[in-house]
């Protein structure tokens, strides 16, 4: 509770730096930005006010099931990183989500399952591509295969 009162204070703070950081920025370019920022400092104010409630439901620890999950994602995500110019952004996005997905998914994959899940993160990837790199012109890495 008081973890949580004392985060909810620094992320308003922060919040309230960018907003003010914002501000000389153009009209345009500050949009975006700014909402972002307001999302920050409502969910921020919503958890400073949950703090003072007095019924709390109990809240597990992390056991050590999770640890694993977090160092097996940590290496993938750097590798991902490492070799996204090499590979771009659609193959790599495709490529290391299905497999972050399947090792983390707590059932054992089976193929049909393994299948629709590379489907979908073809169809997310492609539909976050279009929309940076066409609609926004955002220069994402093409890599050496596309």
């Amino acid at each position: 509770m008081k973890s949580d009162r004392i985060t909810s204070i620094v992320f308003i703070l922060v919040g309230l730096a960018f907003w003010l950081q914002s501000g000389g920025l153009q009209y345009n370019c500050y949009i975006f930005p700014r909402f972002l920022v307001f999302l920050l400092i409502f969910w921020s104010a919503i958890l400073f006010g949950q703090t003072f409630r007095k019924v709390r439901p109990p809240q597990d620890r992390e056991s050590r099931d999770d640890l694993r999950y977090i160092l097996v994602a940590i290496p993938i995500v750097l590798v991902w990183i490492i070799l996204l110019d090499i590979l771009g952004f659609v193959v790599s996005g495709v490529i290391f989500l299905s497999i972050l997905t399947i090792l983390l998914d707590l059932e054992r994959p089976k193929f049909t399952r393994v299948i629709s899940v590379i489907a979908v993160y073809i169809a997310v990837v492609l539909a976050f591509w279009f929309a940076f790199h066409k609609l926004l012109l955002v220069p994402l890495p093409e890599g050496y295969l596309i």
